[in-house]
C-alpha cells in the first residue's frame, strides 16, 4: 500500500486540452472517487495513473516513487475495467492466477493466492467455470479477484458497475466498500453516478471540463458545494435553483416578488438561490407561516417517499416527502423553506456566496 500524488497533471489531444493542472494527494488507504459528466476527463485521468496514456505535463508519484514514465506493468497498480476484460478461454482460477504467472510466481503460491482471493469474494464454487458461464456480478467479482491477486499498491476502478442491473449494482457497491475496509488498499474509483460516489468515497473529486470543481468529503460536497455545478450534480433529486434579488433588509425575493428567505449582503444583489428538495416541506394552502405559494404539477410516489413538483410561477420546485402521496396534481399548496437551508451562488461565476 502507498500514498499517491498527482502534481500539475495536464493532458492534451492535439490542440484540445482535456485536463488542466490536476493536483491531488491521496494518503495511504484513501478511497477517492472521480465523478462528473461524460467528457469531463475522469477516465483520462485514471488512464494516466495506470500508464495507458502519457501526460502532457506533470508528475505521478506512488509510494514516493515517480512513475510518470514507468511502464504500466511495472507500476504495481491493478485496474478493474467496465467490460471485466476476462480471458474467455481460461477458467476463473486461471484468470485470477494469470497476472501472478506472468510475474513468475511459483505455482504453489499462485494456488494459495487464488484460494484466498476466491474465499474473500465468495466465488470458490466458480473456480472451474469459464467466463461465459457466469452472471455479470460473478464476472465482476472475478475481475476484482484478478486485481486483488497482485497485492497492488493502488486499485483503479473504471466504472465497474455500469453494466449491471440496478439491484446488482447496489449489492456490488456494498461488496467493493467491504473489500476496501478489509484490504485498506489506496483506491481511485471512476463513475458518473453520484450515488455511487457519495456512498463509496472517503473523498470525492468533482470534475467538469478537465478541471476539479471541488475535492472534499461526501458530506462537505453535499452541505457546502463550492459552486452551482457541484450543488446540482451532487444530490438526488437535484437541488432547486431560482433567481433572486437581495433587498436592503436582507430579504431575498424571487422574480414574482415572493420571499424565499433572507441573507446578509449588498442591497440589490442578483443571485441564485438553491434549496434541496429534502429541506422543503409541503404545507396547506392557508398556512401563512410557509413562504412560497404554488400548485402541485406532478406527484412521483416511490414507496418509502414521494417527490412532488410544485409550480411556483417562477419555476418548479421538487419537494421530497416521506411516505405515500398526501397531495395531488392541481392542488394549491404552500412550501416552507426553513431558515439556514439556502445555498447562495453568484449568477455569473456560479461560485458559492454563503
Amino acid at each position: 500500500m502507498a500514498d499517491l500524488k498527482l502534481q500539475g497533471i495536464h493532458k492534451s489531444f492535439g490542440p484540445t486540452k482535456v485536463l488542466h493542472e490536476i493536483d491531488i494527494a491521496l494518503p495511504d488507504g484513501e478511497f477517492l472517487v472521480l465523478v462528473g459528466p461524460s467528457g469531463c476527463g475522469k477516465s483520462t485521468l485514471m488512464n494516466l495513473v495506470a500508464g495507458l496514456e502519457e501526460p502532457s505535463g506533470g508528475r505521478i508519484v506512488l509510494g514516493g516513487r515517480d512513475i510518470t514514465d514507468v511502464e504500466p506493468a511495472d507500476r504495481n497498480i491493478s485496474m478493474v475495467f467496465q467490460s471485466y476484460a476476462l480471458y474467455p478461454n481460461m477458467t476463473v482460477a486461471q484468470n485470477i492466477a494469470f497476472p501472478l504467472e506472468m510475474r513468475g510466481v511459483p505455482e504453489a503460491e499462485r494456488q494459495k493466492t487464488v484460494k484466498e482471493v476466491s474465499s474473500m469474494l465468495q466465488i470458490e464454487h466458480l473456480l472451474e467455470r469459464k467466463p461465459r458461464q457466469l452472471s455479470g456480478g460473478q464476472r465482476q467479482r472475478v475481475a476484482i479477484g484478478r486485481a486483488l491477486a497482485r497485492h497492488p499498491q493502488l486499485f483503479l476502478f473504471d466504472e465497474p458497475l455500469s453494466n449491471l442491473d440496478a439491484k446488482l449494482r447496489v449489492d456490488m457497491r456494498a461488496e467493493i466498500k467491504r473489500l476496501h475496509m478489509r484490504t485498506g488498499v489506496t483506491t481511485i474509483y471512476v463513475t458518473h453516478d453520484q450515488v455511487e460516489a457519495m456512498t463509496l468515497g472517503t473523498r470525492i473529486a468533482v470534475l467538469k471540463d478537465g478541471l476539479i470543481q471541488q475535492l472534499a468529503t461526501p458530506l462537505e460536497l453535499y452541505s457546502r458545494p463550492a459552486n452551482r455545478f457541484v450543488a446540482e450534480f451532487i444530490g438526488s433529486p437535484s437541488i432547486n435553483c431560482f433567481e433572486a434579488v437581495r433587498e436592503a433588509s436582507g430579504t431575498l425575493r424571487l422574480a414574482d416578488g415572493q420571499v424565499i428567505g433572507s441573507a446578509a449582503g449588498a442591497t440589490g444583489d442578483k443571485l441564485i438561490v438553491g434549496v434541496r428538495p429534502e429541506d422543503l416541506s409541503m404545507r396547506p394552502a392557508n398556512d401563512e407561516n410557509a413562504l412560497l405559494k404554488g400548485t402541485v404539477s406532478l406527484v412521483e410516489p416511490t414507496g418509502p417517499e414521494t417527490y412532488a413538483l410544485v409550480d411556483l410561477g417562477v419555476g418548479e420546485a421538487t419537494v421530497r416527502m416521506g411516505g405515500l402521496p398526501s397531495v395531488e396534481p392541481g392542488q394549491a399548496v404552500r412550501v416552507h423553506v426553513p431558515p439556514g437551508a439556502l445555498h447562495l451562488f453568484d449568477p455569473a461565476s456560479g461560485k458559492r456566496l454563503n
